[in-house]
């Protein structure tokens, strides 16, 4: 009986909370492309599935 009421217990929590998502938030750099000494690159952010750049900046650098 009391096993019982713990499965249905289970199953109506799984009905009333949400399951959780997992999703990780991160920043990378991403090359953009070499000019004479140096190479460009910009920083992007991941956050909650999505994903956005800046703008690209010069980092001195044989190409």
């Amino acid at each position: 009986m009391i096993g019982a009421l713990g499965r249905f217990g289970d199953r109506l929590l799984e009905r009333l909370v949400p399951s959780a998502t997992a999703r990780a938030d991160t920043t990378f750099r991403e090359y953009c492309y070499c000019r004479y000494t140096y190479k460009h690159y910009r920083t992007c952010h991941v956050v909650g599935g999505t994903t956005s750049c800046g703008l690209c900046y010069s980092v001195s650098a044989t190409c």
